[in-house]
C-alpha cells in the first residue's frame, strides 16, 4: 500500500514515501502537493513528503537508480516481479487503518483514527491504475501502478518512480527530487500485530521514512517537512484483506 514513502510515499514514501496505497502517495514513498486534484508530491517547503510517494518527473515510469543507472530489478526479481508476497499490496477494496498523529503544523494530515483505502482500477496514461484513498484525511486520492515490488504514482499525467527493486538491504533509487534506500528491518511490532520480511524506505537527505512488510505493505509512517517539526506519524491498527 506507499505514500508511501511516500518513500517517502506516502511519497517515499513514500515516499516516498513513501507505501503507496494506504496513504495515497510513501512516500514514501509517500505528502502536500499535487494527486488526483488536492493531493501531492512536493511539499509547500519543497520537501518531498512520503504521503504522496512522489515528487519529480521520470518519463514513462521509470527513475534511476542510486548509481545514475537506469532501475535494474536484480537477478531475483526481474522488472520488479518477485516471488514473495509483494512489499506493498495494491488490490481494489484493500483498506488500512492507521492511529494518525499530526506533528506540528501539518492540516493534511489530522491526528486521529484514519483509512487508506484502494477505491477502484482503471487504464489511466498507459498503465493499470488504482485509485488510492490517503490515510491523510485532507489529502484526497492519488493513482498507483504497479509492477511486482516497483511502485509508481501519476503526477499530473507522468508516471513516476515512488518504490524500486530489488528490495534489498542499501539499494537506492530517485523520484527525481529525493533518494531513498532500502534497509532490512526484520520483523516490526504495531497495534495490528507483529509482522516480517519489513524493510525500511529511508529518505537518505532526511529522517523521514516508511517501513513496509511483504504482504501487509507500509506498517508505519514517519514524515517530516524540511524544518524538522511539521509532519506526521502513522502506525497501521488494522487491515481489511
Amino acid at each position: 500500500m506507499i505514500p508511501k514513502l511516500s518513500l517517502a510515499a506516502c511519497t517515499l514514501a513514500s515516499f516516498a514515501s513513501l507505501g503507496a496505497a494506504a496513504c495515497g502517495g510513501s512516500s514514501s514513498a509517500g505528502l502536500v502537493g499535487t494527486g488526483s486534484g488536492d493531493g501531492g508530491g512536493v511539499g509547500q517547503d519543497g520537501a518531498v513528503d512520503p504521503n504522496a510517494d512522489g515528487g519529480g518527473t521520470t518519463g514513462d515510469g521509470g527513475g534511476t537508480t542510486g548509481d545514475g543507472g537506469t532501475r535494474d530489478a536484480g537477478p531475483d526479481a526481474a522488472d520488479g516481479a518477485t516471488t514473495e508476497a509483494p512489499i506493498d499490496p495494491f488490490a481494489v477494496g484493500n483498506a488500512w487503518t492507521y492511529d494518525v498523529t499530526q506533528i506540528g503544523v501539518y492540516p493534511l494530515c489530522p491526528s486521529g483514527s484514519h483509512q487508506g483505502k484502494v477505491l477502484g482500477s482503471s487504464q489511466r496514461d498507459g498503465k493499470l491504475a488504482y485509485q488510492t484513498q490517503s490515510l491523510c484525511a485532507n489529502a484526497g486520492t492519488f493513482y498507483y501502478a504497479v509492477d511486482g515490488d516497483v511502485v509508481y504514482w501519476d503526477s499530473a499525467g507522468t508516471w513516476t518512480l515512488v518504490l524500486d527493486a530489488p528490495v534489498v538491504e542499501g539499494h537506492t533509487w530517485s523520484n527525481g527530487v529525493s533518494t531513498y534506500a532500502w534497509h532490512d528491518v526484520g520483523s516490526v511490532t504495531v497495534p495490528a500485530g507483529t509482522f516480517s520480511k519489513c524493510w525500511k524506505a529511508q529518505d537518505t537527505g532526511g529522517p523521514s521514512y516508511t517501513i513496509f512488510c511483504r504482504g501487509v505493505g507500509a506498517v508505519h509512517w514517519s514524515y517530516r517537512d524540511a524544518t524538522g517539526n511539521n509532519g506526521y506519524d502513522a502506525l497501521l491498527t488494522a487491515k481489511s484483506f
